[in-house]
C-alpha cells in the first residue's frame, strides 16, 4: 500500500504544469491521449451520462444506491472531490484504491509524454483507463464543465443521458445566456440514445431544453413518479426533483426493479457538501447550536439555500462566505439575504482564484447586514460569538476545507 498521500498529490499537482498556455474547450488533446491508451473510452461498461447545471452528483448518487441496493457494481466518475482525489472515481462500488491510482496516474503522465493538457482532461483519461480495466454492470459518468466539450463525451456509447436543472454557471468558458448554455448541455446527446430531463423551474428553460432537443431528433423519458412514502437520504425540497430523475433511469434500465429496492436506495443515498448538518458539540471549535454547509456557488444554488431555510422558518442566521472570483457573489448574496444575521468572508484556502476577503467586503459595503473579514476558516468559527445557527457557503473547494477541520480525513458515499 502507498501510505504516503503526498505521492499522489505530487503527482496530481505536476499535472497542473502541462496546461496549455491558452485554455481553449476542446477533445483534441484527450482524444490523441486516448488513442495512446488504446480507447478505454470505447470498454466501458454500459453508461449513464448526466449533465447539467446542478444536480448531477445528486441524480448520479441516487442511482449509484440503488443499483448497489438492487446488487448491482458500479463505477462512477463525479468531480470535485471535497478531500481527496479518491472521491471522483468510484471502481465497482469503492472508491479507487490509492495503489491504484499512483500506478495509472504515473501510466497515463508517461504516455502523455509532456504534452500539453489539462487537468480535467488527464485525470479523465485515469478514470476512464480504471473503468475499462475493473469489471462492473454499469458506469455512471458526471459532466465537468458544460457537455458539448466536456472531456466526458469523448465517450460515444451510451445506453442513457440525463440533463438535471439548468442555469447560468461558468459564463467565462460557455457563455452568459441561457439558449447557450443550452445548447453545451445538450452536446452530450445523440439521435440514437434517450434523453431523461429532469423538472426545470422555470418554463421557458423547458421550452430550451425540449426545442433542442426536438433537434436532435432524440426520445426523451416521461419522468416516474418516486414510490409512495419515500425517505431520500438527501435533504431539500430540490432532492425530490434529483430523485424523481434518478427512479426514471434505474427504471429504465433495470425493468424488473421494484419499489422496495428503490426505496431502500434513496434511503441510504449521502452527498457530503449539500445542505448537510454537521454534528459537533466541541465548543472550542464554535459556539454554534446548529451548522450546516452546502457548496452552492451559483444563482440556482443560493435560490435551493433560500428555499431550504426558508422552510425551517427559524429566523436569522450566522455565515460563513468564501467565492470563487469567476462567480457572481452579488447575486448569489441578494438571494439569500433576509436569513443573513452577520456574514464573516474568508479566502479559500489553497486556491490562487477565490475572492479574498476584502474585496467581498467592499462588494457588500451598502449592505444593511452586519459583516466582518478573516484570514481564513478557523479564524471566522472562533469569532462568532452567539450561538445563532451558522450556514457556511458558497464554493465546494470550501466545503472541503470545512470537513478537514472538522476532522473528517475522508469520504464514503
Amino acid at each position: 500500500m502507498i501510505k504516503n498521500q503526498n505521492k499522489i498529490d505530487n503527482l496530481l499537482f505536476n499535472i497542473t504544469k502541462l496546461y496549455p498556455k491558452y485554455i481553449d474547450l476542446n477533445l483534441l488533446r484527450l482524444e490523441k491521449l486516448l488513442k495512446k491508451l488504446d480507447n478505454p473510452q470505447n470498454k466501458l461498461p454500459p453508461v449513464i451520462h448526466i449533465a447539467g447545471t446542478n444536480g448531477k452528483g445528486s441524480t448520479l448518487i441516487f442511482i449509484k444506491n440503488i443499483m448497489e441496493e438492487y446488487g448491482l457494481k458500479v463505477h462512477c466518475y463525479t468531480s470535485p472531490h471535497l478531500i481527496r482525489f479518491n472521491e471522483r472515481i468510484v471502481l465497482s462500488n469503492k472508491q479507487i484504491q490509492d495503489d491504484d491510482l499512483f500506478e495509472t496516474l504515473n501510466e497515463v503522465i508517461k504516455i502523455n509524454n509532456n504534452e500539453e493538457i489539462t487537468f480535467f482532461e488527464l485525470t479523465t483519461a485515469v478514470a476512464l483507463l480504471n473503468f475499462s480495466r475493473t469489471k462492473a454492470d454499469f458506469c455512471l459518468i458526471e459532466t465537468g464543465l458544460g457537455g458539448r466539450l466536456d472531456a466526458t463525451n469523448t465517450i460515444k456509447k451510451k445506453i442513457l443521458n440525463i440533463i438535471t436543472s439548468i442555469g447560468l454557471d461558468h459564463e467565462e468558458f460557455l457563455s452568459p445566456y441561457l439558449k447557450n448554455i443550452v445548447r453545451e448541455k445538450c452536446g452530450i446527446l445523440s439521435k440514437d440514445i434517450p434523453v431523461i430531463i429532469s423538472s426545470q423551474n422555470t418554463n421557458y428553460k423547458s421550452h430550451l431544453l425540449r426545442k433542442k432537443i426536438k433537434d436532435i431528433n432524440c426520445k426523451i423519458l416521461k419522468l416516474k413518479p418516486i414510490p409512495k412514502n419515500s425517505y431520500l437520504g438527501l435533504v431539500g425540497n430540490h432532492q425530490k426533483i434529483n430523485a424523481k430523475t434518478a427512479v426514471t433511469a434505474v427504471k429504465y434500465v433495470l425493468k424488473d426493479i421494484t419499489n422496495d429496492v428503490i426505496q431502500k436506495g434513496l434511503k441510504k443515498a449521502s452527498w457530503p457538501g449539500r445542505i448537510q448538518k454537521l454534528t459537533f458539540k466541541n465548543k472550542l471549535i464554535t459556539k454554534s447550536n446548529e451548522i450546516l454547509i452546502d457548496g452552492a456557488h451559483n444563482i440556482e444554488g443560493a435560490k435551493i439555500i433560500n428555499s431550504h431555510l426558508n422552510k425551517l422558518n427559524s429566523g436569522k442566521w450566522n455565515f460563513i462566505f468564501g467565492m470563487m472570483n469567476n462567480k457572481n457573489p452579488r447575486e448569489f448574496i441578494k438571494i439569500i439575504e433576509e436569513h443573513i444575521e452577520k456574514i464573516i468572508f474568508i479566502p479559500i484556502k489553497n486556491q490562487k482564484n477565490s475572492y479574498q476577503p476584502e474585496e467581498l467586503k467592499i462588494i457588500f459595503k451598502e449592505k444593511k447586514f452586519n459583516s466582518s473579514v478573516k484570514r481564513d476558516l478557523k479564524s471566522a468559527l472562533d469569532s462568532i460569538s452567539s450561538n445563532k445557527p451558522l450556514f457556511i457557503t458558497g464554493s465546494l473547494y470550501l466545503m472541503g476545507e470545512v470537513l478537514k477541520l472538522f476532522s473528517v480525513k475522508e469520504l464514503d458515499f
